[in-house]
């Protein structure tokens, strides 16, 4: 499930035409995945229903804080293709930005 649309990313990227599209939904996929494997049983608050079942993809809706912060690993991965900011990044761990965005989310909260 992507987290964010996008169009989103290119109007947050500052990205016009169709030549990085296919790059930025891949982009898209991979931050949003980070992100929902971050939040855990957190990100169920907007996906499931009040039974406890999925919601349909088109009824999901997304919470600022979680869009921003997919908007943000977005851009980072964009702007960084080599992955040389990450050696700042413990492994396993998602930029401070991202997580600090995130952080009041996690069950038990963590900074």
């Amino acid at each position: 499930m992507n987290l964010v649309t996008l169009d989103e990313a290119k109007l947050r990227l500052r990205v016009d035409g169709t030549a990085l599209d296919a790059d930025i939904e891949l982009m898209i996929g991979g931050a949003s995945t980070a992100i929902l494997r971050h939040l855990g049983d957190a990100a169920n608050e907007f996906l499931l229903d009040g039974n406890g079942d999925p919601l349909p993809e088109d009824q999901v809706v997304v919470p600022d804080d979680v869009k921003n912060a997919t908007l943000y690993l977005v851009g980072v991965m964009l702007r960084d293709p080599d992955g040389a900011e990450g050696k700042d990044w413990d492994v396993g761990y998602l930029p401070r930005p991202v997580t600090a965005l995130l952080a009041s989310r996690r069950k038990p909260p963590l900074a």
